[in-house]
């Protein structure tokens, strides 16, 4: 067998706890997720024509971006340059004017409509004569569609939450215009749960239609396989039955996992070893506590700036209580004594709406169970 130190590299790196910009070694789960994306692009390529929106959102650390740059990916391996896979943030597209000329320019030679005007311009205190090149914007539609002519486009808008409402709303309807004539244009939005209420605020109605996949945590076995996928290759194995603790350890949140690989790998390589026991887990273990305290204390301010503990303890007392199973939205909504407490709390991934059981009552899960217990124990006494 092959030194540990030969790999160290390449296993010091081979998990990704980040901001989403990577994807993860193993993507494990979201297979709805994946098909429905596969599907709209086999539709573009093969039939050229439009697929149906979609639409992912779900609290921070859930891999939303990891699993959109997965599957951006493996498209464009499969069809090279045959498709144009676009992938923008608000940041970028402030405006619907922006976003209309980013479309046309993005990835290429930007070759806008212009009008030339002569003019006086001034500056300040300054004035002069000058002929100028302004771009007259078409629309969004229209810069789908002259993009469409030449190949199939899949428009990915990350963070979509951000979007202002008008850019939201001309964004939905150019789809939906585009889709209509057949032109293979396929548009993802993805973000936290704030986009729900983005979307319901533009003057766009049908993106209710849209195919939505909420993405919460993953289960226990998917948990497991990220765990153990991505060290098959490396000859890494875990001890019996440890990988499950590690997973449980994890609250099955993507995050987390990465971070948990992340850490194993550290004391592997440190001791050298090839085999993940109980006692490589806890070694590693104050390394993960440590970056987790540190993100929940960011967490706590963020409730705290945001006006939101009392209602936060609150919950989190009750989600204890109850060993962090989904409790009723109209529980949920008495606990936080304001609806509006409950809609911050849930567009901060803090409490995560769950679809129960046929014939229960809808109701709220914790985005991270282990955060319930770091809120209560910092809200201690708190009347």
């Amino acid at each position: 067998m092959n030194s540990i130190l030969d790999k160290k590299s390449e296993l010091l790196t081979l998990f990704t706890p980040g901001d989403g910009g990577d994807a993860p070694p193993f993507l494990a789960g979201r297979e709805s997720e994946k098909q429905f994306f596969q599907l709209a692009v086999y539709t573009l390529m093969k039939k050229h024509q439009g697929y149906q929106n979609m639409i992912v959102y779900g609290p921070r650390g859930n891999g939303k971006t990891s699993l959109l740059h997965n599957l951006a990916d493996n498209s464009s391996k499969e069809y090279g340059e045959s498709i144009e896979i676009l992938w923008v943030t608000p940041s970028e597209i402030r405006t619907p004017e922006k976003l209309d000329h980013w479309i046309r320019s993005e990835g290429r030679e930007a070759a806008p409509v212009v009008q030339e005007i002569t003019g006086k311009v001034k500056a300040f205190i300054a004035e002069a004569t000058a002929n100028l090149k302004i771009q007259r914007s078409d629309g969004i539609k229209t810069a789908i569609q002259e993009r469409c002519t030449a190949n199939p486009v899949v428009l990915i808008v990350d963070e979509a939450q951000r979007l202002d409402e008008k850019t939201a709303e001309d964004l939905l309807n150019a789809s939906q215009t585009v889709r209509w004539k057949n032109l293979p244009f396929f548009l993802v939005l993805s973000g936290t749960p704030g986009l729900m209420s983005t979307l319901s605020q533009a003057e766009a109605t049908f993106w209710e239609r849209c195919e939505i996949f909420p993405l919460g945590r993953l289960s226990l076995q998917e948990s497991v396989e990220a765990l153990i996928k991505p060290l098959e290759s490396f000859d890494i194995q875990f001890a019996e039955n440890v990988a499950e603790r590690v997973a449980i350890k994890t609250h099955c949140y993507p995050f987390f996992i990465q971070l948990w690989g992340k850490c194993l790998m550290e004391e592997l390589v440190h001791k050298e070893q090839h085999i993940i026991s109980m006692e490589t887990v806890f070694d590693a273990e104050s390394k993960v506590n440590m970056r987790i305290h540190q993100m929940y204390a960011k967490r706590f301010s963020e409730l705290d700036d945001q006006e939101l503990l009392h209602p936060a303890a609150e919950i989190a007392r009750a989600f204890i209580y109850n060993e962090n199973r989904p409790i009723p939205i109209l529980e949920v909504n008495k606990l936080a004594g304001k609806k509006e407490s409950v809609k911050k709390l849930e567009h901060l991934g803090y409490i995560w709406r769950v679809m129960r059981a046929e014939g229960e009552q809808l109701g709220y899960e914790p985005g991270i169970p282990s955060l319930m217990g770091f809120i209560k124990e910092q809200t201690a006494g708190l009347s």
